[in-house]
């Protein structure tokens, strides 16, 4: 039975300097919508449709790795990705990328589970990679 292992990543609060010119570039962005459609609602939904779609730097992710699946938390929602879906997983300095493809294939980042490693040590994420995926590749 492996043991699960379970970290929390919080990217705006472990960047703040990344924070500061994303909230600049999404206010930028709303008021360019502002002087050019001179509209309030589209706007506020500019502004909106920005933070959702950066929701992972700007919200904490719980990651769980057990005997079974990858599990990843943001939110109140809970994404599962059983191990005998992935078939690879490439490791960085910032994190790791498991993919349910054999080969690189240019939609990993869509189908595939992006692990932060924020403050948690790599190495027992690393180690229980290798024992349910197999050998990674150089990323």
């Amino acid at each position: 039975m492996t043991t699960p292992v379970m970290w929390k990543v919080h990217p705006a609060r472990q960047r703040p300097a990344d924070a500061a010119l994303a909230a600049a570039i999404i206010s930028f962005a709303a008021w360019a919508v502002l002087v050019s459609l001179q509209s309030l609602l589209l706007t506020g939904l500019a502004i909106i449709i920005l933070l959702l779609a950066t929701a992972a730097f700007w919200l904490p992710t719980t990651y769980i790795l057990d005997a079974d699946a990858v599990i990843e938390q943001r939110l109140g929602r809970q994404r599962r990705r059983a191990w005998s879906e992935l078939r690879r997983y490439t490791v960085g300095s910032r994190g790791a990328l498991l993919s349910p493809f054999a080969r690189s294939h240019w939609l990993d980042r869509y189908r595939g589970v992006v692990l932060l490693f924020g403050d948690q040590a790599p190495a027992p994420i690393k180690a229980l990679l290798a024992e349910k995926i197999g050998e990674a590749q150089r990323g």
